[in-house]
């Protein structure tokens, strides 16, 4: 049961402290997630925009995002409790505004497939369901399908912390195809049509895979 873990650091809005950060976080994160028993990918990029589906509105952001990969939840478990990631919480700690919170979800695919490696990954998040309701898969299925063969598509199910949410992610090779494809009144009534299950929120991130 492969696991997706996501996360949005919340920054402190300082700028030498962002310019620090950027000097700082390449060489602790390698320090940190290289050699991970169970870690099989790790990417690191950036917010391109963000918005509140339900609420029709734009989301705050610090412009940073990690996703990792790992084979099953009991070897994020393990690392979540180990002295490295203890050491990289306090080299990170001076630029957070508050601990990271990760969303974590599972899956019986090995991956996410071509989602995250594509030039630009689409991260829909659905919470709030209340038990694991099929039918969100359905309305899932139904905007890919609106979508076509434009993008590559990956879901899983939230778990732990994120136990009550769903999620989904589409790979795109160009940011312009999906702004036009998201455009299409179809993939838009689509995408609200998710809404009717729980709170919608929905990033377009650039990702990159780190070794």
């Amino acid at each position: 049961m492969a696991i997706t873990e996501v996360i949005f650091p919340k920054l402190k809005p300082d700028q030498a402290l962002l310019k620090q950060l950027a000097a700082t976080l390449p060489t602790a994160a390698k320090t940190t997630f290289s050699g991970v028993p169970g870690l099989s990918s790790y990417y690191r990029g950036k917010v391109i925009e963000a918005q509140n589906v339900s609420q029709a509105a734009k989301l705050d952001h610090s412009g940073l995002v990690l996703v990792l990969e790992w084979d099953k939840i009991s070897s994020f478990n393990s690392f979540w409790v180990s002295e490295g990631f203890a050491d990289f919480r306090s080299v990170m700690k001076p630029f957070m505004l508050s601990p990271v919170s990760p969303d974590l979800f599972y899956s019986n695919l090995p991956d996410s497939g071509s989602t995250t490696t594509s030039n630009y990954t689409q991260y829909i998040k659905v919470e709030n369901l209340g038990s694991e309701d099929k039918s969100v898969e359905n309305s899932w299925r139904n905007l890919t399908r609106e979508i076509g063969l434009d993008a590559k598509s990956f879901h899983a199910w939230g778990v732990q912390e994120s136990d009550g949410a769903f999620m989904g992610m589409l790979g795109w090779s160009s940011l312009e195809t999906l702004k036009s494809k998201n455009k299409k009144e179809s993939v838009m009534k689509a995408l609200h049509q998710l809404t009717k299950h729980g709170d919608v929120t929905a990033f377009v991130l650039e990702l990159s895979r780190q070794s």
